[in-house]
């Protein structure tokens, strides 16, 4: 059996509990039914997360993928935090991601391909937007502030094939990444951003020119950092 990687967690008046179970190994399996000893941990994460097309999923995968393309190590995913990597030197990035073909337009209600889907691929990158770009603090209980740019940098990554019968999450090729700072945004002070002004203003990257700069960039971030805290008080 795997073994949790959270062995300990600290209450709210800071005694320390055991904390035996939280994350599982893929051949875990369900407990206290022996007709279900072959329902382990992957077959869940197969039948839950497998459709890379589907909007919540994507945006995990996103997610997932800047990491690798990074190199950055992080424990796990957690959904709740206020950026969704967190550097070891304490970098924070926030992944948007978006695509032209969503599952639901063409699969039914029980997971089949619809005949003649009703709806097509929005193809028009005016319309596409990347939404949700300020947010409050997610680990505050004071709900009255207002909404901030809350991450040092920003990744927009867009699965760009328009053609269904192609479409694959896992090719490279077909993914467009843009790269940008707080500040920058901060300046246009926008809660939104269309994919068409990403690649006016900005210009696309592929997901070894985004490799390159995201690691240059974040070292950048945390040699300035290092500097601010390292200067002696006047």
């Amino acid at each position: 059996m795997g073994l949790a990687t959270t062995q300990h967690m600290v209450n709210s008046i800071g005694s320390c509990f055991h904390l035996t179970r939280i994350t599982y190994s893929p051949s875990d399996s369900v407990l206290g039914d022996a007709q279900l000893s072959e329902a382990t941990v992957v077959g869940f994460w197969q039948w839950a997360f497998g459709d890379l097309c589907d909007d919540d999923i994507k945006g995990i995968f996103a997610e997932w993928l800047v990491h690798k393309l990074l190199h950055i190590q992080t424990l796990r995913r957690c959904s709740w935090a206020n950026s969704d990597i967190i550097t070891p030197g304490g970098t924070r990035i926030e992944v948007k991601s978006t695509a032209y073909w969503q599952t639901w337009k063409f699969l039914n209600e029980y997971g089949e391909l619809e005949e003649t889907p009703k709806h097509k691929a929005l193809t028009d990158d005016n319309k596409i937007r990347f939404a949700g770009l300020m947010a409050r603090d997610s680990t505050s209980t004071d709900w009255s502030k207002t909404p901030t740019f809350k991450s040092d940098l920003y990744v927009f990554a867009f699965q760009s094939e328009k053609e269904i019968e192609k479409w694959n999450a896992l090719d490279l090729n077909q993914w467009e990444f843009f790269l940008v700072s707080a500040a920058e945004l901060s300046r246009l002070g926008w809660k939104s951003i269309s994919l068409t002004t990403l690649r006016k203003q900005f210009g696309s990257l592929t997901a070894t020119e985004l490799a390159s700069r995201g690691r240059m960039e974040i070292a950048q971030i945390e040699k300035a950092n290092n500097n601010n805290n390292n200067e002696c008080p006047t």
